[in-house]
């Protein structure tokens, strides 16, 4: 789990994003306001999505009792939060067929195609609001991630954050809770991190010799198709990662060695780029 923080916002000049004078002063403030009125466990800035007419602050707040429930929340004056109506499976995938921009405007009603898999179906309205919360929502299910070793599986089947974690190169690391240095930048060593998977024979096969069945507890992104729909470099003289997905253009992953930390934020259109297979 990887959320942008106010010590983080500096990071992520290395990937061509920053916040202006006025988002700094007044964001994480209001933030913490609305995390105090609704008593809620964390919340972090998610991202920023481009509206026609006016962008959408987005922040997401996870439950103390599992890190995949999650609560959205969105501004559009970097004052007040509003939260984000929960979604079904089947609205993500309506959103997901919705080609046109966001306008900015959480009333307003997109148009969402017929279901051609379906003959009975016909064209139906969504608010852009509960498009927005299903954007998010798929968002995090295709592109979160996080260094492998980062997060752990208790006895009681838990996920939490491992404290051993250190994300420094090691050349002994056969158990992954240090990055090697040759794979700091390699898509083997990062994660989806979701809910829901389970461990296979070919899970086995791909990792043979080097399976942890502790922290073996997401899939790795270097499975994902296309080939080449994740693209990692390496800044500051290798110490720090930046991984990109070009699934969700604007999507962006930065792991840094020193000091440690790993962080996402999302900075697009929140547009999905359904022709990755034909462009690499």
């Amino acid at each position: 789990m990887s959320f942008l923080n106010s010590e983080d916002v500096p990071a992520f000049t290395l990937a061509g994003f920053t916040l202006n004078v006025e988002e700094r002063a007044t964001l994480f403030a209001s933030l913490a306001i609305k995390k105090d009125q609704e008593k809620l466990p964390s919340i972090h800035l998610w991202g920023k999505i481009l509206g026609i007419n006016q962008d959408y602050l987005l922040a997401q707040s996870v439950s103390a009792t599992s890190l995949f429930e999650r609560k959205y929340y969105y501004t559009l004056d970097n004052l007040n939060w509003y939260q984000l109506p929960e979604v079904t499976p089947e609205e993500r995938r309506q959103a997901d067929s919705i080609q046109g921009r966001f306008f900015g405007d959480p009333s307003y009603e997109h148009t969402v195609p017929k279901n051609h898999e379906d003959p009975e179906s016909s064209e139906t309205k969504m608010r852009e609001e509960k498009r927005l919360a299903a954007t998010i929502s798929s968002i995090n299910y295709d592109v979160e991630i996080v260094p492998r070793g980062a997060y752990y599986r208790d006895l009681n089947r838990v996920v939490r954050k491992n404290p051993s974690f250190q994300g420094t190169p090691h050349l002994l690391a056969e158990r992954c809770s240090r990055l090697p240095k040759e794979d700091f930048g390699q898509t083997h060593c990062y994660m989806h991190f979701r809910d829901g998977f389970e461990v296979t024979t070919r899970t086995l096969t791909e990792r043979i010799n080097k399976f942890d069945d502790a922290i073996d507890i997401f899939e790795s992104i270097e499975n994902d198709e296309p080939k080449g729909v994740w693209s990692v470099q390496a800044e500051v003289g290798g110490t720090v990662a930046i991984v990109r997905s070009l699934q969700w253009p604007g999507h962006t992953f930065i792991h840094s060695a020193s000091p440690l930390r790993f962080t996402s934020f999302y900075f697009g259109t929140g547009q999905k780029n359904h022709n990755i297979g034909f462009m690499l």
